[in-house]
């Protein structure tokens, strides 16, 4: 920041137009009252709380900021204050930066003292805890806020930053009131018509079970943000989105959905804003126990999306629950704030962090702690102690103060939606630093003889996690598919570690299981890629460890090596160009949907120029998985409505497709893993069987019995396999 003092001119005060009835303004921050404006202390409950100095009634939080008079001068500053209205933090941030040399800083500071001095004069003293970006352009620890006004029953009308360094001039810039909130957002809800009407509001007496002293009143999704800080708007462009082909299902994969997404921000500029799109639809794929997901796409731009599902378990209320529809209804409402609540980079309550201290790998932003018991819309109600009725009736619709301090006072490009990748910031330790809880153990490996890849082959890995104590233990049983239990951490010798994420969390209905002693579970994930990119994509030797989060403790596996061996052709090196990009890694992990056609015409290439290559095994299946049932898209109309279409599942297609894993069954299996080989085989037997060939459908599952056997895979899988193939020759009789 520059030594020379802002000119002394103190701009008017001006504030953003707050949203109108309509938009979503409805009760949030007391209408959006202007920050100095003399309010009912009822309007604003914790502005005459702040317990740091005498009690007022004028709100001062909201966003400020300078420009300079000089126009030369390119200096930007943008302080945050939060002081009062609702859930205040007693916090400023200040983010400076120069637009030329595009150099920033960001620093936040706790207040110390809020004090009335003099007539008409509020000054607010805080000291920086947490500093990011380019320390000497803000290096003092002191930062004062400065209020006043010559009427006061018109508010405060001037505002000035100033900060103190140690041995220097003090800095003192004249700022204007840009908005009470601290940041701008517009939420988009689309829904699919068999999925009922999205809960986008809840009245807060409507269920029983609730704090006696909740306040009456109806919330939306726009109240809920706003109380958290944003001028937030409900988009008026959501819409009822059809299902008009003949045929098509009410479910959704997540391959379907990444389509969606595609399709509707293929309409916008592909970087970041204060922006997200919600799809409410009915079911997805994997069954009731789906009640949402967001999207954590590859690339530059994630966090915009999300998807929540009405026919899920969790909107099922409890058995004898005095008000059943009100229940429903506040769940649906809960749930819909929670998925948006991820797209600012929120993780769950009980997953925010693994005991490390600042300055371990990717932790820019404050340590945080797992907060298991607290009140948020970021936890699950089941999980509390005394479950979802303890969790309610102490509910106040709201999220904890650790995750406003991040939503409101973290650097912007951690929090807005399309900038940082989902939860990189919020602190992860290295594996070395993460304590072994007994009773578990987590073995990572791949089904095959050596762990040697070839240029261009997905790196698939199965996931083994084994109780070793003497005594059943409980379990998630989806702890290893859901994309919230497991972290990977991935380094090529010689390089940073990286941190493997997967490109799709749900967020399902707890289903707890119990493990006996010494019995296993196991799940597969294909590291190469994820929702950051490509991790191995170079050869040389790597080394993978993986951290999966059980219950309260974290269990790490042992440390895997591999080795990706060069390319040995001209026509490897030039299929890599295209190889290695988002829609090709995205298609690995989905389907080469429709929505990824570039990435399909990469896949039909390689297989073609390199049919004897492992890599040409998961593009078959690739390119296999969209045949195999109806695959619904989600087009846009000239006229800017959305609607579903149907591509017909071809299973004839797929199964001439996936033919290479029936001609070298040992090789398939080595390079796609147990779990991935036997799943594409079963679900090819099944299409053909419900499309009327059972001799091929036979053919497949006699290949997917033999094969378990030659490679001694678990005898209740075996006889699963066998009992499909007894019902398949059944139907042939």
């Amino acid at each position: 920041m520059s030594n020379r003092s802002a000119p002394a001119s103190i701009g008017q005060a001006s504030q953003d137009q707050a949203p109108s009835l309509g938009q979503g303004a409805d009760s949030g921050l007391s209408g959006a009252a202007p920050a100095g404006a003399a309010v009912d202390s009822a309007l604003a409950p914790a502005a005459a709380d702040s317990g740091l100095g005498p009690a007022r009634n004028l709100l001062l939080s909201g966003r400020y900021g300078f420009k300079p008079a000089n126009p030369k001068d390119d200096l930007l500053v943008t302080v945050r204050v939060d002081v009062d209205r609702f859930f205040p933090q007693h916090c400023l941030s200040v983010t400076v930066w120069r637009q030329i040399a595009r150099t920033t800083a960001h620093v936040v500071a706790r207040v110390t003292s809020d004090q009335v001095l003099g007539r008409h004069v509020r000054t607010i003293t805080a000291t920086v805890f947490y500093r990011d970006g380019e320390a000497q352009m803000m290096p003092g620890d002191r930062i004062v806020f400065q209020a006043s006004g010559t009427d006061i029953q018109q508010g405060y009308q001037e505002f000035a930053l100033t900060l103190a360094i140690a041995g220097a001039p003090e800095r003192r810039y004249p700022l204007v009131l840009e908005s009470p909130y601290f940041d701008p957002v517009d939420l988009e809800v689309d829904r699919v018509e068999n999925a009922g009407e999205p809960a986008l509001t809840y009245h807060t007496n409507a269920h029983p079970n609730r704090p006696a002293n909740l306040p009456t009143e109806t919330l939306s999704l726009a109240t809920i943000y706003q109380r958290a800080g944003f001028a937030t708007t409900m988009s008026p462009n959501s819409q009822v989105i059809p299902l008009s082909a003949a045929g098509v299902n009410g479910t959704w994969s997540t391959a379907e959905l990444h389509d969606a997404m595609a399709t509707y921000w293929s309409l916008y500029a592909n970087r970041p804003q204060w922006a997200m799109w919600m799809l409410y639809a009915a079911r997805h794929d994997l069954g009731r126990n789906v009640g949402g997901l967001m999207f954590d796409d590859m690339g530059a731009n994630q966090r915009r999306g999300a998807a929540m599902f009405s026919e899920s378990f969790l909107f099922d209320a409890p058995a004898g629950d005095p008000a059943p529809k009100a229940w429903r209804q506040r769940m649906l409402f809960f749930i819909m704030t929670h998925e948006i609540g991820h797209t600012f980079n929120l993780a769950h309550s009980f997953q925010k962090a693994f005991g490390t201290g600042q300055g371990a790998p990717g932790d820019p932003w404050i340590p945080l702690q797992n907060e298991p018991e607290a009140r948020s819309f970021m936890n699950y109600p089941s999980l509390v102690s005394g479950g979802q009725q303890a969790f309610f009736s102490d509910f106040r619709f709201r999220f904890s103060d650790d995750e406003l301090l991040f939503m409101r006072h973290a650097p912007r490009r951690f929090v807005q939606m399309g900038n940082n990748r989902w939860f990189v910031d919020h602190g992860f330790v290295a594996p070395e630093l993460i304590g072994l809880q007994p009773g578990w153990r987590l073995d990572i490996r791949p089904n095959r003889e050596l762990n040697v890849y070839r240029f261009l082959e997905p790196v698939t890995l199965e996931f083994k996690l084994t109780n070793i104590s003497d005594a059943p233990a409980s379990y998630d049983a989806d702890a290893l598919v859901d994309g919230h239990h497991l972290t990977v951490f991935i380094r090529r010798e010689g390089a940073p570690t990286v941190q493997w994420r997967p490109m799709a969390t749900l967020c399902m209905e707890e289903r707890q299981d119990t493990l006996a002693p010494g019995a296993s579970i196991y799940g597969t994930q294909m590291v190469s890629a994820c929702s950051s990119g490509w991790l191995i994509d170079q050869p040389g030797f790597y080394q993978i460890q993986a951290v999966l989060d059980v219950g309260l403790y974290n269990v790490v596996s042992n440390v895997l090596r591999i080795y990706v061996a060069p390319s040995r052709s001209f026509e490897e090196d030039r299929l890599a160009l295209d190889y290695f990009s988002e829609d090709v890694g995205r298609a690995l992990v989905f389907g080469a949907t429709p929505g990824l056609a570039r990435a399909a015409v990469t896949l039909e290439e390689l297989v073609r120029r390199c049919p004897d290559h492992a890599a040409a095994i998961h593009a078959a299946v690739a390119l296999a998985t969209p045949k195999l049932r109806d695959h619904k898209r989600l087009v846009a109309a000239d006229d800017g409505s959305l609607a579903i279409r149907c591509d017909r599942a071809a299973p004839e297609a797929a199964a001439e497709q996936i033919a290479p894993l029936l001609q070298s069954p040992q090789g398939a299996a080595d390079t796609l893993g147990h779990i991935p080989y036997f799943e594409t085989l079963d679900r090819v037997a099944s299409a053909l069987d419900q499309a009327g060939d059972v001799k091929k459908a036979r053919d497949v599952l006699q290949t997917s019995v033999a094969t378990m056997k030659q490679r001694e895979v678990l005898p209740s899988v075996i006889r699963g396999a066998e009992r499909k193939l007894d019902a398949v020759d059944a139907r042939k009789k």
